[in-house]
C-alpha cells in the first residue's frame, strides 16, 4: 500500500531516537531542521538551545564590497534581531552580542541591547559577552542595572572602546552580582565591582590597571567595598609590550587585597624587579606564575620566587636590561612541576638546584646546545612532557639525539618546525606515546599530513593518527599536526 505523500517518516519516531539522530548532525544542519516543523522546533528549544550560544553580530555577507548595500543590510538585520528577541522562546544560557562594526548606529544597538537585557532573557543566562564598539560607554548604566538581576550568571565579558586615549575608567559602570565567577574586562575599568563569588579576573588593554583600581580603593578608604578582590584566585593581565609596571602605594594595595590568589599571568606587561619582589612577598599562595618580560637589575632576580613555597608552574618569556645569564642557583621551589622558559640568556647549569620536574617548555634561539643537553639528560631526565620551540635554533640535531635517553618521556611537542630536515633528524623514540607538531611550515605540513606511513618512520612502534588544525603565524607557519598513540601499539 502506497503511503501518503504528506507522510513524514520522522513522525512515528520517539523523541529519544530523534535526539540520537540530531546529536549526529552538524551545527548548520541542526539549525535548518529546527525550523522545519513545530515538533522539531520544540525539541530544539528544550534539548539544544541551552547548549548553544546565541550570537548576534552586525556582519553582512557583502561586507567590504558595497558600503551602501551593507548599511541597508545591517539595518534590516538589526530590525530582524529585535523581532526575534521579542518573540523567541528558546532558553539560551549563553549570549554574545558583537556590534563592533560601524554600520549599526547607537540607536539600533540600544534597541537590540534593551531586548537582550529583558528579564526573560537575563534569567537563564550563565555567560554574557558584550562588545558594543564605539558607543560602549553610552550603555554602561543599562549594563549596571541588568547585571544584579542575573541570578545564574557565571561569566561576564565586557569589551569597550577607549573614551579618551589612555583612559579606561568608567564611572557609570558598576557591576554587582552574587553568582558571577569570572569577569573579563577589555578596555574598561568599572568604578565598582562587587561580586562576592568572583574567582577569575581577566583584564586586557587597560594601562596601569592595578594602580588605577588601587587608587579607587585607597581613595575610598573602605578596603574592597568598591572592588571586591578577596575571592579572586586567578588573575590575568594582558597589555601591549610597551607597558611597564611602576610600583606605588595603590598598586601594592591592589595585590594585598587578593590573599587567596593562586594563578597570576602577565601577558605583554614588563615587570620591574622591584615589582616582582613585592608580588612574591604579597601573593604567597601562588601556585602558578607566568611572566612576559622582566626588567632585571641583577642576574639573581629569580631568587624572589623562593617566597612562593606552593608554586607548581612558573614561566618567563624574556628579560631586558642586564644581559648576564639568568640564574636559578638560589631558587628553592619544593613543589615545582612545570617550567616554561622563553628565548632568554640562562645559566642552564643553575637548573641543577631545581627539583626534578615533569613538564618543560623551552624556546630556543642562539643558546649553546651542550648545557641544554646536559640538563635534559641529567636533572630533567624524568620529564614526561617536553615542548621544544625551535624558533631560530640551528643545533636541533644535537638536541634531538639526546631524547632517547629520556626514558620517561611520553609527550613530545615540536613547535615552529620550518624545515623537513628537523623532523628527519628525530631518532627512534619507543617510549613516546604522543607526538605533536605544532605550527609548521607549509612544506612540512604538506609532506607529513595524512601520510601515516611516512610518520611511522619518525618514531618506531607507534601507529599514527593524523589530526590537522589550522593556525597562522607571521613567519609563514600555518598548520598543526597532532599524532596520538592508540590503546594498542602496532609493531
Amino acid at each position: 500500500m502506497e503511503s501518503s505523500s504528506s507522510y513524514c517518516p520522522f513522525d512515528g519516531l520517539p523523541t529519544e531516537i530523534l535526539k540520537m539522530i540530531f546529536d549526529r548532525l552538524d551545527f548548520v544542519s541542526l539549525k535548518s531542521i529546527s525550523v522545519t516543523c513545530r515538533r522539531f522546533e520544540r525539541l530544539f528549544t528544550e534539548w539544544y538551545a541551552c547548549r548553544f550560544t546565541l550570537r548576534i553580530d552586525d556582519a553582512t555577507r557583502n561586507a567590504g564590497c558595497d558600503v551602501s548595500y551593507d548599511y541597508v543590510n545591517a539595518i534590516e538585520k538589526m530590525h530582524a534581531v529585535v523581532e526575534i528577541l521579542a518573540h523567541s522562546q528558546r532558553p539560551y544560557r549563553k549570549a554574545h552580542l558583537d556590534l563592533q562594526q560601524t554600520l549599526v548606529t547607537s540607536v539600533q544597538k540600544y534597541a537590540v541591547l534593551c531586548k537582550l537585557l529583558e528579564p526573560r532573557w537575563l534569567s537563564p543566562l550563565t555567560v554574557l559577552k558584550l562588545e558594543l564598539g564605539r558607543e560602549s560607554w553610552m550603555f554602561a548604566e543599562d549594563i549596571s542595572d541588568a547585571v544584579p538581576k542575573m541570578d545564574c550568571l557565571l561569566e561576564l565579558h565586557l569589551r569597550f572602546t577607549e573614551l579618551d586615549p589612555g583612559t579606561n575608567e568608567c564611572s557609570t559602570l558598576k557591576l554587582t552580582n552574587a553568582s558571577l565567577q569570572r569577569l573579563v574586562l577589555n578596555h574598561v575599568i568599572p568604578y565598582v565591582v562587587d561580586c562576592s563569588n568572583m574567582r577569575k579576573l581577566d583584564i586586557a588593554h587597560c594601562t596601569d590597571v592595578d594602580s588605577t583600581i588601587g587608587v579607587l580603593g585607597v581613595a575610598q578608604k573602605v578596603g574592597s567595598s568598591w572592588w571586591r578582590l578577596e575571592p579572586v584566585e586567578e588573575l590575568c593581565l594582558v597589555d601591549d609590550l610597551n607597558s611597564f609596571f611602576r610600583p606605588n602605594v595603590s598598586m601594592e594595595w591592589f595585590y594585598q587585597q587578593m590573599p587567596y590568589l593562586r594563578k597570576l599571568h602577565f601577558n605583554g606587561y614588563t615587570l620591574r624587579e622591584t615589582m616582582l619582589r613585592f608580588i612574591c612577598g604579597s601573593c604567597v599562595q601562588l601556585e602558578e606564575l607566568i611572566l612576559s618580560t622582566v626588567l632585571v637589575d641583577t642576574p639573581n632576580v629569580l631568587c624572589h620566587l623562593s617566597k612562593l613555597p606552593r608554586l607548581r608552574r612558573f614561566g618567563i618569556c624574556e628579560i631586558i636590561g642586564r644581559r648576564e645569564p639568568l640564574t636559578f642557583a638560589s631558587v628553592r621551589l619544593p613543589k615545582l612541576e612545570e617550567l616554561l622558559l622563553g628565548r632568554l640568556p640562562l645559566d642552564w647549569q643553575s637548573l641543577a638546584s631545581v627539583q626534578p620536574i615533569s613538564w618543560l617548555k623551552i624556546k630556543l634561539g642562539s643558546q649553546q646546545v651542550a648545557p641544554i643537553c646536559e640538563v635534559l639528560c641529567g636533572q630533567f631526565v624524568q620529564l614526561r612532557l617536553l615542548w621544544i620551540d625551535f624558533y631560530t635554533f640551528r643545533h636541533y640535531r644535537e638536541l634531538l639525539a639526546e631524547l632517547p635517553k629520556m626514558n620517561s618521556l611520553e609527550t613530545l611537542v615540536l613547535e615552529n618546525v620550518v624545515y623537513l630536515c628537523s623532523l628527519k633528524a628525530l631518532p627512534p623514540l619507543p617510549q613516546l606515546k604522543r607526538l605533536i607538531i605544532y605550527r609548521c611550515s607549509k612544506k612540512v605540513y604538506e609532506r607529513f599530513h595524512n601520510n601515516d606511513a611516512l610518520l611511522a618512520n619518525l618514531v618506531r612502534d607507534i601507529q599514527w593518527i593524523g589530526v590537522g588544525m589550522n593556525t597562522s603565524d607571521e613567519r609563514g607557519i600555518t598548520d598543526t599536526i597532532e599524532h596520538k598513540l592508540p590503546e594498542h601499539k602496532c609493531y
